[in-house]
């Protein structure tokens, strides 16, 4: 009420508002006020920017880490049990995979006709082209385990793909590379042939039966995996292409037609896909591998027993839940955290970054795998898993490294850098 009589009054009497101006703020506070507010808008602003920054790093890394790591361990607890579950294990990492990316998707008003899907960035035949790859590539990785290659090889042998994209790369794109990049290359195939030999003789001396049957069938199982490597050399140089053509900006759309489209592929397994259902069901349940004693100690092993210990309801779903499936579901949930997690580090980082925290989760998983499974890898395999990280943190260093020169270079010219395509 003062406020409004107090503008009436000067609406009334211009002598009256003339002799309020002294009383009013002056321009000079005014000001202050304005960059006040001004600079607290842009506190604001910057700690906006910076705390979503730091916190899609601490999301990404637990992605990468903690979903990766844990899902080497749910793989293994499967392998150990049923070595030729790899098809399973495949067709519910895809399952889970296609069907959370699914709703980035979704679009009602696209119709029937495109089966409500958005449209897309990439045409389909190229995804189609691209999922041949990707679903044999993934299934040769799992299909290896059926012939004695352990879980620690296997991240070895794994790590040894840039030795194949350098030689298709060099073969079929005529690709020139430094002398780092060879020197890295080199270190990482003699890693891999070290470490292959040296689990080969282990096997010939600790299997009861003849070493030429343990040597053909890890020959077999190294085979496997040579040829994984090649087509994911292949699937790479094609993935280049599109994003060459079409933008890198399409990962999402990658990682949900490279599974959706994958599925139907399984129709000609089911048998084997059933059969191997059926052994993962009729596993023991859950409930028999918690501890059924709680120690006095508070540690989070034992408070989350006594938690169950106290809670029927969940003691009867884990007393039907079969163990293997439990890791199954683990494992096809960790894949996607996993896969999601290097999606956005490649989207927001650089390749160099990429490679060293994939080499870093690579080297915790193998850690892992030993400590918690009680893997014992002879020292050939060691020294083996040593040259093969050390190479591929040497591969990331040397290519970042011809990327920032390659920047360096075109700057002076006045043209516009072309961005460098990130590895994913």
């Amino acid at each position: 009420m003062i406020n409004d009589n107090h503008v009436s009054n000067r609406k009334a009497n211009p002598d009256t508002m003339a002799s309020a101006r002294p009383a009013a703020e002056p321009p000079a506070l005014r000001r202050s006020d304005s960059d006040l507010k001004k600079d607290a808008r842009l506190i604001a602003a910057a700690a906006h920017a910076a705390v979503p920054s730091w916190a899609n790093m601490v999301l990404i890394s637990s992605l990468i880490l903690g979903g990766c790591c844990a899902n080497v361990f749910a793989l293994e607890a499967i392998i150990k049990e049923q070595a030729t579950a790899g098809p399973l294990i495949t067709f519910a990492q895809f399952v889970i995979c296609a069907v959370f990316t699914l709703p980035n998707f979704l679009s009602l008003s696209a119709g029937p006709s495109a089966f409500f899907l958005s449209p897309r960035a990439i045409p389909l035949r190229s995804w189609m082209i691209y999922t041949a790859f990707f679903v044999t590539v993934n299934l040769l990785n799992n299909w290896a385990f059926a012939y004695k290659i352990s879980v620690p090889l296997h991240i070895i042998l794994r790590s040894a793909g840039p030795v194949a994209s350098m030689i298709i790369g060099y073969i079929f794109n005529g690709r020139k590379y430094s002398q780092g990049q060879i020197l890295s290359v080199a270190m990482l195939t003699i890693g891999v042939v070290a470490a292959a030999i040296a689990d080969a003789q282990t096997k010939g001396h600790s299997v009861q039966v003849t070493s030429e049957s343990a040597m053909i069938t890890t020959a077999i199982g190294f085979t496997i995996l040579a040829l994984a490597m090649i087509l994911s050399a292949f699937q790479g140089i094609y993935a280049d292409r599109l994003y060459a053509t079409y933008g890198r900006d399409h990962w999402k759309e990658a990682l949900f037609y490279s599974h959706a489209l994958s599925l139907p592929l399984f129709v000609t397994s089911y048998p084997q896909l059933s059969a191997q259902w059926r052994t993962i069901v009729s596993s023991p349940s859950l409930l028999t591998k918690i501890p059924h004693t709680v120690t006095s100690s508070e540690t989070v092993l034992s408070m989350v027993t006594a938690g169950i210990q106290n809670h029927r309801p969940t003691q009867a779903f884990l007393g039907q839940l079969p163990v293997q499936v439990a890791y199954l579901v683990m494992n096809a949930l960790t894949q996607y955290l996993c896969i999601r997690g290097v999606h956005l580090l490649s989207a927001k980082s650089s390749s160099l970054t990429v490679t060293v925290v994939l080499n870093v989760r690579k080297l915790v998983s193998l850690l892992l795998s030993i400590y918690l499974f009680g893997n014992h890898l002879a020292n050939g395999v060691l020294i083996g898993a040593a040259l093969v990280f050390i190479g591929g943190g040497l591969y990331g260093f040397e290519g970042a490294r011809l990327r920032n020169k390659a920047i360096r270079n075109d700057q002076p010219t006045g043209g516009v850098g072309k961005p460098a395509l990130k590895q994913q």
